[in-house]
């Protein structure tokens, strides 16, 4: 293919992927299927790398990949992002809408906007031209912070718009609200969980937080979404429609997410039926909303309204009131997890809360037990944080029996009853006997047959508890000695069914190395680190015997992850596992093709740092991973060049430090041309 046919596909492609992409995120109306959509963006990718000139930053391609920040720049706002007053009932919200018809005495109803108001990170998108150029966080409404890198990895932000009207300007300013789902939230504390770590608070806690990281690829992770509701020119400094809902209706033409449940209402009464609507029903969105923003439709009489010091005079939230409600604390149960840690949760008297029946409320850790000084027997407030997780708040000390007693949080592990820990800086309380604990063992195989890792199909969590009770197994690798005879005497379990069990476990011998690295359970590592680590070493030993600086050097692991694989693999017991799960036979190295030794810069460390001017970061470094290298986000021992461009920083000065070579950009090209041409056989490190 010549290069004027790659770019004709690469239009068509990015084309299609968009549309795609729109219907997916933003629509929630998919046309084609995971594969199908796959194939198209596997096919750009590779056009993309074939021919570097084709790549630009409107490319679905380019949402993920970026280096690690070390800070985020501060951003001006071109047009201020103001706060908003609150209403916190009916009288206010009504005496706000008086106080503007006042302005209008001729007028008997001034006509409005209602908009549910989305609990999350408040942003200004810019776009010229029809691309998008930058994207901040409101700050402090004059001065924001650059969060760009992080937003392009949203993929219902559109990167380039769809065909523009001639009257939109060239540059235009859109506001929205960054939010984390309510599934994608429910998943994000189940990981923690399994990795012993503090949950989010609420999904605005975890959403804003998600948005803000200095790695773009943990904000990729993170499953986010945005809904817009406004934009301005800042040239102009106006709308670019004739009224708010109108504006609202050209943003979802351009291509943007926009709340369906946005309403014009007629007058103030229409306005209150739609806010106490929502107060009702508001557990039924997919999403967290506090309230509903309530606006002046007319953008001319919001332009005569104007603003006080802080907040907009034509707009205002009417904030819906958190239901709590009051119920008897029965009992805690102290949950043990696959990693030790150690979780409370109340038995509630069942009530309803928020539309459903809620029985267990999380109570965190031993801290906030603490901090609530609870008893059982006491009348206790719940409510769902967020909408979504039930959560004691608080107690009813007037209904507090007198002989009740303080609920005293465990020594020992409720499940094997060995001495609980609690590590300096940690909030966790956690089991360390690892191999003793049932329990942890339970969890262990639980997360080792899942649909993410071993994919065992008929192993669930009852067998698995039956396992472990009768002794028949201690780790994972027992599984793979178990027999149709060994199970036979198990409840339920009949020759056909014995037999069925033993095959699924036996043809799990031969998952993928990222598969069986996630099957582990080390510490941190979730699927897509032990898909990176799966990707870099060609077997379980090979990770086993990496030294600390290989592994922190690697993108995507840092500090915090080596710390926990380099101690997860000095537990004599873990050896053990691994030596047994190579005796059953299960597959512990990588596919010997997968690792090809003809590569020129296989074992071949390269950190980029600095602007480039013929190509950008992830150009070069695709370059250098096709070729058979590595690029990791920090300067180590293990890296064998250094590219510096433009402003290279810190990183250039510890190259030198350390000895390491630093290639220029030109010197960089005229390495990986004369490798291409054969000129190098390879590069030693």
């Amino acid at each position: 293919m010549d290069i004027k046919k790659a770019k004709d596909r690469v239009i068509k492609l990015r084309e299609k992927i968009n549309h795609h992409n729109y219907l997916y995120y933003v629509k929630d109306t998919p046309e084609i299927t995971d594969f199908e959509f796959d194939k198209l963006f596997n096919e750009l990718k590779t056009l993309e790398q074939e021919y570097p000139e084709t790549v630009s930053t409107d490319s679905p391609t380019q949402r993920i990949g970026a280096q690690p920040s070390e800070k985020f720049e501060q951003v001006k706002h071109r047009v201020r992002l103001y706060s908003l007053d609150n209403a916190n009932n009916d009288e206010e919200l009504i005496d706000w809408y008086n106080r503007i018809k006042k302005n209008y005495p001729d007028e008997q109803d001034i006509e409005i906007v209602c908009e549910l108001k989305i609990d999350g990170l408040a942003v200004a998108l810019t776009y010229k031209n029809g691309l998008f150029e930058q994207g901040a966080t409101r700050g402090n409404g004059i001065v924001g912070e650059d969060i760009t890198t992080n937003l392009r990895t949203i993929n219902s932000i559109p990167l380039k718009l769809f065909d523009t009207p001639e009257e939109l300007p060239d540059t235009i300013e859109v506001r929205g609200e960054i939010f984390m789902p309510k599934d994608a939230f429910e998943n994000l504390n189940q990981r923690r969980r399994e990795q012993g770590e503090q949950e989010f608070a609420n999904p605005r806690n975890a959403g804003s937080g998600s948005a803000r990281q200095l790695d773009p690829r943990i904000t990729a992770q993170r499953k986010l979404d945005i809904f817009v509701y406004g934009a301005v020119a800042p040239e102009r400094s106006d709308d670019i429609s004739s009224s708010h809902y109108d504006n609202i209706k050209t943003l979802g033409n351009l291509g943007f997410k926009v709340n369906p449940d946005t309403k014009i209402c007629k007058n103030i009464e229409e306005a209150l039926e739609f806010c106490q609507k929502w107060a009702t029903e508001k557990s039924s969105l997919k999403y967290a909303t506090d309230g509903v923003v309530v606006k002046v439709n007319s953008l001319k009489k919001q332009h005569e309204l104007g603003f006080t010091s802080r907040s907009p005079r034509w707009a205002i939230a009417y904030k819906f009131s958190p239901e709590e409600i009051l119920t008897t604390l029965e009992n805690v149960e102290f949950r043990v997890g696959r990693t030790g840690a150690v979780t409370p949760v109340a038995l509630l008297e069942p009530v309803r809360l928020a539309g459903t029946m809620v029985a267990r409320a999380s109570l965190h850790n031993a801290d906030e037990i603490e901090r609530l000084q609870l008893r059982i027997g006491d009348k206790v407030y719940v409510k769902k944080a967020a909408e979504i997780i039930p959560k004691v708040i608080g107690v009813d000390l007037s209904q507090r029996a007198e002989d009740s007693k303080p609920l005293a949080y465990p020594e020992q592990c409720p499940s094997c009853g060995h001495m609980l820990e609690r590590k300096e800086g940690e909030v966790i309380n956690f089991c360390p006997n690892f191999m003793g604990c049932k329990a942890q063992i339970i969890g262990r195989i639980e997360h080792w047959v899942s649909r993410n890792t071993m994919d065992i199909d008929g192993v669930g969590g009852s067998l698995i508890k039956q396992f472990v009770e009768h002794g028949l197994i201690k780790d994972p690798a027992d599984l793979y000695q178990l027999t149709k005879e060994s199970l036979m005497d198990l409840e339920r379990m009949a020759d056909k069914s014995a037999g069925n069990v033993v095959k699924s476990i036996q043809a799990s011998k031969d998952r993928p190395l990222g598969r069986l690295i996630n099957a582990l359970g080390i510490k941190y590592v979730g699927k897509e680190t032990a898909d990176i680590l799966g990707q870099m070493y060609s077997s379980i030993k090979s990770i086993e015997n990496a030294s600390f600086e290989e592994l922190e050097a690697i993108e995507g692991i840092g500090e915090k992850i080596a710390d926990s694989i380099i101690n997860y693999f000095k537990n004599p017991d873990v050896l053990d596992m691994i030596d047994k799960l190579e005796k059953y036979g299960v597959k512990l190295k990588q596919d010997i093709e997968k690792v090809d030794k003809s590569k020129p810069l296989l074992n071949t460390n390269f950190v980029i740092t600095g602007t480039l001017s013929t190509m950008d970061r992830k150009s070069a470094s695709d370059i250098i991973k096709d070729m058979g290298g590595k690029v990791t986000g920090s300067v180590s021992k293990k890296t064998s060049y250094v590219v510096v461009g433009e402003s290279p920083g810190s990183k250039y000065d510890k190259a030198v430090s350390l000895g390491i070579a630093v290639l220029d950009e030109s010197q960089f090209i005229e390495l990986i041309e004369k490798l291409q041409a054969g000129g190098i056989d390879e590069v030693n490190e």
